[in-house]
């Protein structure tokens, strides 16, 4: 079984892409700390999530979040165009990707919900309606 648990900060945005056929696809890096005072040692994970989720973790990630990630470790290589030589790559192909509560809380946002809740109360403002638009 491939599984890798990694927990660190987010080191930049999620950059999100589509592929041609429409595949959200994000990347972003996370960086694991270990040690203390003048042995600290910082190790950064490439991470690429797929999909929908591509889409959550892009619009829920930002620099300096807290985040655990669960997916399978992929290595690769390739061969360097200048020097020939035979190099290694390696990220994490995320199944999961949650906020972290460990350091602050986390903030769902309710928006929809609350307006659900106040349409249901008041009836639906005009300007929500379909035919508003």
């Amino acid at each position: 079984m491939n599984t890798i648990t990694v927990i660190g900060n987010a080191g930049k945005p999620v950059e999100l892409k589509y592929t041609a056929s429409g595949l959200a696809m994000g990347t972003f890096t996370l960086a694991t700390t270990s040690g203390k005072d003048d042995k600290k040692q910082t190790v950064w994970h490439n991470v690429t999530v797929f999909g929908q989720l591509a889409e959550h973790v892009a619009s829920s990630i930002e620099k300096g979040s807290h985040v655990m990630v669960v997916g399978k470790l992929d290595i690769s290589s390739y061969e360097d165009k200048k020097t020939g030589e035979k190099k290694w790559t390696t990220k994490i192909l995320a199944d999961e990707v949650g906020l972290s509560c460990r350091f602050r809380p986390v903030i769902a946002d309710k928006t929809e919900q609350v307006v659900g809740q106040i349409a249901q109360a008041f009836g639906t403002p005009k300007f929500l309606q379909e035919e508003a638009f």
